[in-house]
């Protein structure tokens, strides 16, 4: 009795029985995988989904370049009305290549500090 020559055969139609169920061939009966959507809440969670417009590259960049316009003339009417120039403002975060705000150096960091 020849192993190996069964053992070809029950993997060639293992196979073939994949290849048809992934292919929809079983029916409703066994639907293939993927056939069910994954996350059909979220279809439903959409709002005005026909409002959706693909722009192209060059229009894309013109609407964000538009957006950022606008954003920076906010900001400059908020910093105009609270009386604070926009430009004055700066933040600096510790980090590599960056100042440190004052005390908050390493060996302030490293010094744990003692109660009053």
């Amino acid at each position: 009795m020849r192993l190996i020559p069964w053992l070809a055969l029950v993997l060639i139609v293992a196979n073939l029985g994949f290849c048809v169920w992934t292919q929809g061939g079983l029916g409703e009966s066994l639907p293939p995988p993927g056939a069910a959507q994954r996350e059909p809440e979220r279809l439903r969670q959409q709002v005005r989904p026909e409002t959706v417009v693909v722009l192209s590259p060059k229009a894309a960049s013109a609407a964000l370049a538009q957006i950022a316009a606008a954003e920076a003339a906010a900001s400059a009417a908020a910093a105009a009305a609270t009386g604070a120039s926009a430009s004055g403002v700066v933040q600096t975060l510790p980090g590599p290549n960056r100042a440190a705000p004052p005390g908050d150096s390493a060996a302030d960091r490293a010094t744990p500090a003692r109660p009053r």
